[in-house]
């Protein structure tokens, strides 16, 4: 099954928009559990704190657990706060109305722009070098002959 249908499949289906943000929410979070992990982590190092394992041979630190804390309650906060969360609905209510192009118009797409600005680079190549020579050869050439 390509993309396409598996996209067309998912909106004839119908598929409930909080089903994708959760979706998104858990990647998201993942993310920002990472990446809050490693700012605890040079923040621990900044200020000479120390960054222990927490249990033994598991690689979990103390800057991981605050930076899935810190995450875990940022979702909490957006699940629960009324805007944040018609917001987030609304977006994916939009995502799944998309109609997504197929790989054959992307390709085309691209092909078009690629030769699009291999002819724009050839022009402003030919003009550049043809205002220069003017500028820097051949005009002081003649205006010396003067």
């Amino acid at each position: 099954m390509s993309a396409t249908e598996a996209s067309e499949q998912a909106n004839r289906a119908e598929m409930d928009p909080r089903r994708l943000v959760v979706v998104s929410y858990l990647v998201f979070g993942l993310i920002l559990t990472l990446f809050l992990g490693r700012l605890a982590e040079m923040l621990f190092a900044q200020i000479s704190v120390g960054n222990a394992e927490l249990i033994t041979g598991t690689g979990i630190k103390v800057a991981d657990v605050l930076g899935f804390a810190i995450t875990v309650g940022l979702a909490v906060y957006a699940w629960t706060n009324a805007r944040v969360k018609q917001l987030s609905l609304e977006v994916a209510t939009e995502l799944m109305r998309v109609t997504w192009p197929s790989w054959e118009d992307v390709r085309v797409s691209t092909i078009a722009v690629v030769v699009a600005s291999l002819i724009a680079a050839v022009l402003l190549f030919g003009m550049d070098t043809l205002s220069y020579n003017l500028m820097v050869k051949w005009l002081p050439a003649v205006w010396g002959k003067l």
